[in-house]
């Protein structure tokens, strides 16, 4: 063996011989009492404060939203993951709320291999037309649906009970003036999501609000039934002032919910097709001033100009209330 790479041998043998022995006296006693770290430490780590307080920090303060939360597909996502850590929160001022929410959820939620396909994908390019999530979603609960409420209403009874109704809503379920909607063949359990809703004074209305909080349980279960089981043809609203060629392409934001045409896609959501136009232009305008609450709708009003909402009334009032399911 040539002397150099003997000598170079000897040389790390010799390095390695010194560091074995060296190392009990450069190591701490504590090293590895709780694992391979230096467990002396563990007082002063744990008597640090916590920079991430948990969901449960603010539930005190935010209570709505942390029942949304949690009874919601992202309960396993905490608030600090999209708010920032909450350390010195609320004295330090507000935390943060998320504005392009289209990168954000996208970390999570956009479409690749070898994803779960448990959580859901979207491919972003097509999916919002570049919308952000919460147009549609609700960041505590995003899974687009409204529970649809358990309608075993009787008709007969309904009807009844409908009398009062028919000054605004017409004898029929169709109303007479163009500023309050039909009612007839609208969905059954929205009509008993809505009523119970006003009822409660979740979503209020100067009308509306006393008449519910008159009616009983079976009352709301009833008159759902007896108008959902009308017929929703009738005479042509008055001439809406948008245009529906143009309502037409906005209205594709909406299908989702409420069906391509309106004419329904969930029965939890109200169907749109042959509404009034007079009363789409205040319900979106309405939502859009948050004088009607609605996580979702309130999101989507917010980004349509007053020629928008008119121009989606013009297409959902023409449309024809019939589903084509």
């Amino acid at each position: 063996m040539p002397k150099h790479i003997f000598r170079l041998v000897v040389l790390i043998l010799g390095l390695l011989v010194v560091a074995y022995f060296a190392v009990p006296f450069l190591t701490v006693d504590s090293f590895y009492r709780f694992g391979h770290y230096r467990a002396n430490s563990v007082p002063e780590i744990a008597a640090k404060v916590p920079v991430y307080q948990t969901a449960k920090y603010c539930k005190s303060c935010h209570a709505e939203r942390h029942a949304v939360w949690s009874a919601g597909s992202h309960k396993s996502v905490n608030c600090e993951i999209c708010h920032g850590p909450a350390l010195g929160h609320p004295q330090n001022g507000k935390l943060p709320i998320p504005k392009d929410t289209a990168k954000l959820c996208t970390l999570c939620h956009e479409k690749m291999t070898g994803r779960p396909l448990t959580q859901p994908q979207i491919e972003v390019a097509s999916h919002s037309g570049g919308q952000q999530c919460i147009v549609c979603h609700n960041p505590h609960s995003p899974k687009i649906s409204a529970a649809a409420v358990k309608v075993t209403g009787n008709a007969a009874a309904g009807k009844a009970s409908a009398a009062v109704c028919a000054g605004c809503h017409g004898a029929l379920g169709v109303s007479p003036n163009d500023t309050w909607p039909n009612l007839a063949g609208q969905n059954a359990a929205y009509l008993a999501r809505i009523l119970t809703a006003f009822k409660s004074g979740t979503q209020k209305d100067v009308a509306m609000t006393p008449l519910a909080q008159s009616l009983g349980e079976a009352d709301i279960q009833n008159l759902a039934v007896y108008f959902a089981s009308l017929s929703c043809n009738a005479a042509p609203s008055q001439k809406p002032a948008g245009n529906a060629a143009d309502g037409k392409e906005l209205a594709k934001n909406c299908a989702a919910c409420h069906g391509e045409t309106g004419a329904g896609a969930n029965p939890a959501w109200p169907k749109l097709a042959a509404q009034k136009p007079g009363y789409l232009v205040n319900a979106l305008k309405a939502f859009r001033a948050g004088l009607r609450k609605d996580p979702m709708m309130s999101g989507t009003a917010k980004s349509l100009s007053d020629a928008d909402i008119a121009n989606l009334a013009a297409y959902f009032s023409t449309q024809s209330c019939q589903s084509t399911k």
